[in-house]
């Protein structure tokens, strides 16, 4: 253990350097991200005309929301680690990674933080440029944001999506393209993680169901508690939720490696 933890610090180098080489790529990337707060600036517009509110939510406020989300995606959504893991186990390249003193789940959450690292740096420009012509043609509501709920939360949610993204990849052992599994969850993520609309507007019963999900607390949960939209008792419980659901994906994780490689087969040099 303490040799792997002194590796972790090489690993983490390493991932960054890598990630950094393709910074353009990264900077882009950003820069299209940003494009659906256009999109909503227009669909809310229209939703908001002739009224003040939507539910809880006036029409800066709405979009305050899609611009926290933004930056939570910046910090805490993989960048195609799935496809990274299981291009290892299909083509052989975990052949030398098992031969280090190191987990394979601590390896790739060393180079996962190297990678969102690397992405938030080139996604810093044209991030913080967006949200300030956002700014400009909509008064924010930034007054409310609270760091106290906000940080805990995005680290639950980095948690949960590399946890979550680690079960998917590991089933590469068994399936041989993973993609069809990975882009069924990302729909998921999309309709269930508050992309679309804040899930608080859903009817209160469907609501309800909707936050015992896992994708609720990928995205939704830390943009409501950094946007300082929770109480003090809907953070507490919703943190022990994502938490909870970020600890049953590692365990998950660690079972499913377990078994994939008693049927993991190395051959050749």
């Amino acid at each position: 253990m303490t040799a792997s933890l002194r590796a972790l610090p090489a690993v983490f180098s390493l991932g960054l350097q890598r990630q950094l080489a393709y910074r353009w790529n990264y900077f882009l990337r950003s820069v299209f991200s940003a494009l659906p707060l256009l999109v909503s600036w227009v669909f809310w517009g229209a939703v908001f005309q002739g009224r003040d509110t939507v539910g809880n939510y006036t029409f800066a406020g709405i979009l305050t929301y899609y611009a926290i989300m933004l930056v939570v995606e910046v910090v805490t959504q993989p960048s195609d680690d799935d496809f990274q893991i299981a291009t290892e186990i299909r083509e052989g390249m975990l052949n030398p990674i098992l031969l280090r003193p190191l987990p394979y789940g601590l390896y790739r959450a060393a180079l996962f933080a190297a990678g969102r690292c690397a992405y938030l740096v080139a996604a810093l420009i044209p991030v913080s440029l967006c949200l300030f012509f956002l700014s400009r043609a909509v008064p924010l509501e930034i007054g409310n944001l609270n760091l106290l709920h906000g940080l805990p939360a995005l680290l639950g949610s980095a948690l949960l999506q590399f946890s979550l993204t680690l079960c998917l990849s590991l089933c590469a052992f068994w399936i041989l393209e993973v993609s069809a599994l990975i882009f069924l969850v990302y729909a998921l993520e999309f309709l269930a993680g508050g992309h679309v609309f804040p899930l608080d507007l859903l009817p209160a019963p469907v609501f309800a169901v909707v936050r015992l999900l896992p994708f609720a607390y990928e995205y939704w949960f830390p943009t409501a508690a950094l946007g300082g939209n929770l109480t003090d008792e809907a953070w507490r419980a919703g943190l022990c939720l994502q938490y909870g659901w970020a600890f049953f994906f590692m365990v998950v994780a660690h079972f499913i490696w377990q078994a994939g490689l008693r049927r993991f087969t190395a051959a050749g040099g």
